[in-house]
């Protein structure tokens, strides 16, 4: 993996909240996926949901139990980002054209990857954290609802679910 994280596992206290802490607010982020490729879903970025991260020890058989060792291999959940369709389309195009590429591009010099950034605010919407995914690419894309018995004016949104190689606070 080429993020590599040391962690001090001795028992002196790293860091301490201060009594002024701030919480984080879900409503103050930014995603930056590529703004000369995909510049129209990115703007339009309603929902951020990160990805879980899971280890698992790998078991050593006994007769009567099985002993887990430590683990040794990280797992991640896909991200999932929900965004708005604007009227011509053209966002929900990016990504469909984006993964439909991924199967049908036979020029492997080209780079079907993309590093995405999350930019988390603070209560300024000054950027106070940045949270890289390297590596990025689609693998579904949710469909469109269109629905002429909706008594509200609701606008169209689409969910991407992202695989990755591993992401980093930067």
């Amino acid at each position: 993996m080429p993020y590599d994280y040391s962690v001090n596992f001795n028992t002196e206290r790293t860091s301490v909240l201060t009594s002024s802490a701030n919480f984080i607010s879900p409503t103050r982020f930014r995603l930056a996926i590529d703004t000369l490729k995909y510049p129209n879903t990115q703007f339009f970025v309603t929902t951020v949901q990160m990805p879980d991260i899971s280890i698992s020890g790998a078991p050593y058989n006994t007769p009567k139990r099985n002993i887990f060792s430590t683990p040794d291999k990280i797992e991640y959940s896909e991200i999932l980002i929900t965004f708005l369709i604007d009227e011509n389309m053209l966002n929900y195009r990016e990504m469909h054209d984006w993964i439909f590429g991924l199967v049908n591009e036979t020029d492997f010099n080209n780079k079907k990857t993309r590093d995405m950034n999350l930019i988390v605010l603070n209560s300024n919407n000054n950027p106070i954290q940045e949270i890289k995914f390297s590596d990025a690419f689609p693998v579904n894309l949710s469909g469109p609802l269109f629905d002429v018995s909706a008594t509200d004016t609701t606008y169209l949104t689409a969910s991407v679910n992202f695989n990755f190689s591993y992401y980093k606070f930067v």
